[in-house]
């Protein structure tokens, strides 16, 4: 059914159900697999052939993944473990979207969108550091004996005399590029994996913050938990910085002060007081008033709120994958 509107009035009638199709032949268009129109998208057999050809595509890129995913699709997932299951769809996702991409021709804002993405990845990964690594180690009892201002003085300087270049991001960025790539030298260290030009470059700044620093307050931190390694070289300076910047983020992390999603953990929610209400007057208790720091005026019929960042949107994302391959996705597959 349909409304059609002439000169102030109002009728449904029933349409010829191809008027869909209709409409998108009038504005058709060819994409960017060959052979294939936008009005293709509203016919079923040709929605087939275009799925044909995505298989035949990722059979020659990753013959493995289309193997396993025509697998799991034939069996419509019955049978497979949850992490398997996952693992196979994410795996197969970049493919899909590099396909859709090609499509309809967006391949460039597509690499756009993946850049701001990847610009980001960093504090994800440092957000597995603080809360199963640092905030593991560095209870608030231990956090508690350390002094807090030494410990914000030795970052500060580490970060202006070898990682400068992170100064351009903010400050979440930031700590999370330099411990990162910290990370990623420790291992190659440790693991005798082969030695990168980004692993001989932090150990190049490295060597060169600690030959200016080593009279400042770094120095005197840094000497303080060199003693709870039994190592030397290079290998002990990586790892007694980890061990700093450990410390410090332990303590970001129980203070609740930055509101960083690298520090940000989920909490449950009580979906009958979302938003918390008094009621002032005991005469009428169905008077409810809201918090005054959640008040926020409407301008007209616009948002009162300026939707998410790129990084809003990722935290989301990093906490979707974490629940979908443990089947803790109750927002894709409700509560049970």
């Amino acid at each position: 059914m349909t409304a059609t509107f002439e000169a102030g009035t109002t009728a449904a009638t029933t349409i010829n159900p191809t008027s869909a199709t209709t409409a998108a032949a009038n504005h058709d268009f060819n994409l960017g697999i060959a052979g294939f129109r936008y009005s293709d998208l509203y016919r079923a057999e040709k929605l087939k052939e275009l799925a044909e050809k995505f298989y035949a595509s990722l059979t020659e890129e990753n013959p493995l993944l289309h193997e396993a995913l025509t697998g799991y699709i034939g069996a419509r997932g019955q049978g497979y473990e949850q992490k398997t299951e996952s693992k196979i769809l994410t795996d197969a996702a970049p493919y899909l979207s590099e396909f859709i991409a090609r499509l309809f021709g967006v391949e460039r804002q597509r690499e756009n969108l993946l850049h701001a993405i990847r610009e980001q990845d960093p504090i994800w990964k440092y957000k597995f550091f603080v809360q199963r690594r640092a905030a593991k180690k560095f209870t608030p009892e231990k956090i508690s004996a350390l002094n807090l201002n030494e410990l914000d003085w030795a970052v500060s300087e580490l970060k202006f005399a070898a990682f400068g270049e992170t100064l351009i991001h903010d400050d979440e960025l930031s700590i999370a590029e330099i411990t990162v790539g910290l990370l990623n030298t420790e291992e190659a260290l440790t693991k005798n994996l082969e030695r990168t030009p980004k692993t001989e470059e932090t150990l190049r700044k490295l060597s060169a913050a600690f030959d200016k620093l080593k009279d400042k307050t770094f120095g005197r931190v840094f000497a303080q938990f060199a003693d709870e390694i039994n190592e030397t070289g290079a290998v002990l300076q990586v790892k007694t910085v980890l061990i700093l910047l450990e410390a410090w983020s332990a303590a970001q992390f129980f203070a609740h002060q930055k509101k960083w999603y690298s520090l940000k953990t989920p909490h449950t929610l009580d979906y009958q007081h979302l938003v918390h209400l008094t009621r002032e007057n005991e005469k009428i208790p169905e008077a409810m008033h809201g918090l005054d720091k959640d008040l926020r005026r409407r301008v007209g019929f616009k948002l009162t709120d300026d939707r998410g960042t790129v990084r809003d949107s990722l935290y989301e994302v990093d906490y979707c994958l974490i629940c979908h391959e443990r089947s803790k996705d109750s927002c894709s597959k409700g509560f049970h």
